[in-house]
């Protein structure tokens, strides 16, 4: 509690320590997740709420035109979608009360928060961008570190289980996906950290290839079907949009030499996790017993939108849907196929404008735009993760990075290309007729 405070007053009062200050309390914040502080709410939603009001209360009234919302990129998309995000939370605050109303309004808006707040404070001075790639990788000590000794004593602190029985190492969290998505997290931050500022620092390349192994552990005894799929479509992705081929080819002919050592082992502990996938390929159990069985609660949720009238279908139920495991069933649900085409839209614009970014240079953020993207589309079909709020404003805050960045890079190139011109730095005049006292 008192690190959640100290990160929301440093995010009232400057910004560019706040952020990253928030991304290394949240996985201490979001161990709160069953202990009611006031009013009934937990520390977890306290700090949902107050970030995206103060953040957008900023944005909205910000007088640099940096961190006004007149900058934010993809600004028309975000505002359609915050918009029908009111509207309806507002049926679901009519039809269910009004904390309903609020919670899938505030868990929703954070993907808005996450998005605006990294691009506008922690894009424009490479200090800046540093001290956030740093908070991504510190914010993983605790979850890792716990995980880690999860994995080695065996001891659990909550107990869940996954298909056959199987306990999962879920740290002192309320699920698998939020200790797995802090693991997948810290490999970001080591992969920003590695490729940008500590690629010539041979001992803190180990430490990280060392931690980055440590959170893999973390992944595999969550025994998460979308962590192993992220985590190969990374292993793929990153070497191949860096052009760092020989990487490629070590990590392909280490997994053919663990294959050839290991493969019983290997296929045994890939086959476990996707067991019931194989499954239905091979004919040996049916589809419905995929995907943990959430077939069968995909199918009644559907079986349910298909009764309702033409009005719940098109602007939403009015009922809280945040258990649905399926991201766009849950939008469904929210806000009908109206929130349903504006959630699809902007995916495919976000998509769009990544693919474009890569395609015009295949840059460190650009490419870890794509990585999280894919993170995010892959746990859509079996999670929530719009309902996440720590989980959006790491994937929304990492691609509206790379978008400001890309943005910088062209709109520098522009003025270089002016004869005469060159960007020049800031300059702060004292004693400038400004409430602030400086005025660049």
């Amino acid at each position: 509690m008192l690190g959640a405070l100290i990160a929301i007053a440093l995010l009232v009062v400057k910004p560019t320590w706040g952020i990253p200050a928030l991304f290394i309390i949240r996985p201490l914040v979001d161990t709160q997740w069953e202990h009611p502080l006031v009013l009934g709410l937990k520390l977890t939603e306290i700090v949902s709420v107050l970030v995206p009001m103060i953040v957008l209360s900023r944005a909205a009234f910000s007088g640099d035109q940096r961190s006004s919302l007149r900058s934010l990129p993809m600004r028309g998309m975000w505002l359609w979608w915050t918009v029908d995000v009111a509207s309806f939370s507002a049926m679901i605050a009519y039809s269910s009360g009004a904390m309903d109303g609020l919670n899938v309004f505030f868990r929703h808006v954070n993907g808005l928060a996450g998005f605006y707040m990294v691009q506008a404070y922690m894009s424009e001075d490479d200090a800046d961008t540093r001290r956030f790639v740093w908070s991504l990788v510190l914010a993983g000590l605790f979850p890792v570190g716990t995980g880690m000794v999860e994995a080695i004593t065996g001891h659990h602190w909550n107990t869940t289980y996954g298909e056959d029985g199987v306990v999962r190492g879920i740290g002192l969290y309320h699920d698998a996906i939020t200790i797995r998505y802090y693991a997948l997290q810290t490999i970001m931050g080591l992969l920003l950290l590695c490729s940008l500022y500590v690629a010539r620092r041979r001992l803190l390349q180990a430490a990280a290839m060392v931690y980055g192994l440590a959170a893999l552990v973390v992944i595999q005894q969550a025994y998460s079907k979308a962590g192993a799929t992220i985590v190969a479509a990374w292993a793929l992705l990153w070497p191949t949009l860096r052009r760092k081929y020989r990487q490629l080819a070590a990590l392909c002919a280490a997994a053919l030499v663990v294959g050839a050592w290991y493969g019983t082992q290997v296929m045994s502990a890939v086959g476990f996790i996707f067991k019931r996938e194989i499954g239905a390929l091979e004919g040996t159990s049916t589809v419905n017993h995929a995907f943990a069985g959430r077939w069968y609660l995909w199918q009644d949720m559907l079986g349910e939108w298909q009764s309702f009238g033409i009005l719940a279908k098109t602007f939403g139920a009015g009922h809280v849907a945040t258990g649905a495991h399926n991201d766009y069933i849950q939008i469904l649900f929210h806000g009908g196929l109206v929130a349903l085409s504006v959630y699809g839209l902007l995916l495919s614009l976000t998509l769009v404008r990544i693919v474009k970014n890569l395609r015009a240079e295949r840059g460190v953020f650009q490419s870890a735009a794509l990585l999280a993207f894919v993170m995010w589309v892959v746990d859509t079909i079996g999670l929530v993760p719009s309902a996440y709020s720590g989980y959006q404003w790491f994937v929304w805050g990492i691609i509206g990075l790379s978008f400001r960045k890309v943005a910088d890079g062209a709109a520098n190139r522009a003025v270089a290309a002016v004869p005469g011109r060159q960007a020049a730095p800031r300059i702060y005049i004292a004693g400038a007729a400004e409430p602030g006292g400086l005025m660049p």
